[in-house]
C-alpha cells in the first residue's frame, strides 16, 4: 500500500510538472500593442516578456508561482509607476485567460501567434 501510494504521488507530480511548457509561444490581447512572449520548459514557466515595437520597450514579469494549468506573475512598469499581479490560465492549446489586480483589475484572453 506504501508503494502505491509513492508511486501515485510520483505520477501525479509528474503530470502536474510537465504541463508548463504548454504556455511556451508569443501570445498577443486583442487591442494591445505588445506582445507577450512566454519561455517555458517542460517543468515551469522560465521568463515572461512584454515587447511593444511602437513604443520600443520590454518588459519582464517576474514569476511567482507555477501550477499545473496556470501560473502567476508580478509586472512593474518604471517608466509609469504600473504595477500588476497576472494570473495565468491555459485554457486551450491557443488560449490563456488572464485576471489582473491591482492599478489594472481585469480579465482578458491571449492568443497563440506563434
Amino acid at each position: 500500500m506504501k508503494k502505491l501510494f509513492i508511486t501515485l504521488s510520483i505520477l501525479f507530480s509528474f503530470s502536474i510538472i510537465t504541463a508548463q511548457e504548454e504556455f511556451n509561444g508569443m501570445w498577443n490581447n486583442e487591442g494591445s500593442e505588445y506582445i507577450k512572449t512566454i519561455l517555458a520548459s517542460e517543468y515551469k514557466v522560465l521568463n515572461v516578456y512584454n515587447t511593444s515595437f511602437e513604443e520600443y520597450q520590454i518588459i519582464a514579469e517576474e514569476i511567482d508561482k507555477c501550477d499545473k494549468n496556470k501560473f502567476t506573475t508580478s509586472l512593474y512598469n518604471p517608466s509609469n509607476g504600473y504595477s500588476v499581479k497576472i494570473e495565468y490560465t491555459l485554457t486551450d492549446a491557443n488560449t490563456i485567460t488572464c485576471i489582473s489586480s491591482g492599478d489594472l483589475n481585469e480579465k482578458y484572453t491571449l492568443t497563440r501567434l506563434y
